[in-house]
C-alpha cells in the first residue's frame, strides 16, 4: 500500500501507484503521476503536471518540474516527463518544457543524477546517462544514451553530447561532443580520444572498436592535408562503414550545420 508521512502533502489530483512511498516534508503538486516501486524521500517537491515512471528513486530536497528559468513569465501549460529505474541524488533539480522550446523536458530510463546536477527547461536525457556532482545542463540540451558526464561540469544551451561520450570533471561543453569519444578541457573542451573503457564495458565487439579507433586517428591525430568537414565528408563516402563510425560521422556532419556547432540549434524558435 501506499506510504505517505503524515508531514507530506500530496494534492487530491495526483495519481499515485499502490506501493509509493512518499517522505517527511515533501510535497506532491496537481496532477502528478507516480509509478510503480518510486521512492520520494524526505523534503522533495515535485510541481504540478509532472510524471514519473516506475521504479524512481529521489532523495532529500530534490525538486522536480519546477517553472523554467527564464526572464520573462513562462505561464505554458509545460511538462516534465521521466521515464523508469532513475536515481536523484540529493539537491537534484530539474525544470520542465518552456513555451519556447518542445514544452516538455524529457528524461529516459535507468539515469543516475548526483548530488547538486541541474537539468533546464527542454533538455532531452536519453536511457543509462550518468550525471555527476554539480553538473549544470543549460535549456535545450540533448544527451544521447549511455554517456556520462564528471563532476561540476557547465553544458552551454542547445548543444548534444553523443552516445557513449565520457566528459571529463571541470569541462566547460559549448558545441556538440561526438559519440563514443572522450573530451575535456574548458573553451576549448576538447577530444582526448575514443571512450575505450565505456565501449569495452558495454560490449561493443572488437571489431567495432577497431573501426572507431581508427576513424577518430583519421580524424583527430593524422596531419590531414584537406579541412576536418572535408575529411569528414570523404570518409561519409568511403563504402561499408561500421555502423557505429557512421554514425559518428553523421553526427560531425549534423553539428558542421551550425556556424557554432550546435546541432540542436537548428530548432531554436
Amino acid at each position: 500500500m501506499t506510504v505517505i508521512a503524515t508531514t507530506a502533502v500530496v494534492d487530491a489530483s495526483a495519481v499515485l501507484a499502490d506501493d509509493v512511498v512518499v517522505g517527511a516534508g515533501s510535497v506532491i503538486g496537481a496532477g502528478v503521476t507516480i509509478g510503480e516501486g518510486c521512492e520520494i524521500k524526505t523534503n522533495v517537491v515535485i510541481e504540478d503536471q509532472v510524471t514519473l515512471g516506475r521504479g524512481n528513486r529521489v532523495f532529500a530536497n530534490c525538486v522536480l518540474g519546477e517553472e523554467p528559468q527564464t526572464l520573462h513569465l513562462d505561464e505554458a501549460d509545460t511538462r516534465l516527463i521521466i521515464g523508469d529505474n532513475n536515481t536523484f541524488r540529493e539537491n537534484v533539480t530539474v525544470h520542465r518544457g518552456s513555451s519556447e522550446g518542445s514544452g516538455k523536458t524529457v528524461i529516459g530510463n535507468h539515469c543516475y543524477f548526483m548530488v547538486g546536477s541541474h537539468i533546464a527547461h527542454d533538455c532531452c536525457i536519453e536511457d543509462h546517462v550518468v550525471i555527476s556532482n554539480a553538473t549544470l545542463l543549460s535549456g535545450h540540451v540533448n544527451i544521447e544514451h549511455n554517456a556520462w558526464l564528471g563532476a561540476i561540469c557547465g553544458v552551454h544551451q542547445f548543444t548534444t553530447i553523443g552516445r557513449y561520450a565520457y566528459i571529463g570533471g571541470a569541462s566547460t561543453i559549448h558545441r556538440d561532443i561526438p559519440p563514443y569519444v572522450r573530451a575535456a578541457g574548458a573553451y576549448p573542451c576538447i577530444v582526448r580520444g575514443l571512450n575505450m573503457i565505456g565501449l569495452e564495458r558495454a560490449g561493443f565487439k572488437e571489431k567495432s572498436i577497431k573501426a572507431l579507433r581508427k576513424a577518430c586517428f583519421q580524424l583527430y591525430k593524422r596531419r590531414n592535408t584537406v579541412t576536418f568537414l572535408e575529411k569528414v565528408d570523404q570518409m561519409r563516402e568511403q563504402g561499408d562503414l561500421d555502423e557505429h563510425v557512421a554514425y559518428l560521422l553523421d553526427s560531425l556532419h549534423r553539428s558542421s550545420q551550425h556556424r557554432l556547432g550546435r546541432y540542436q540549434e537548428n530548432y531554436r524558435k
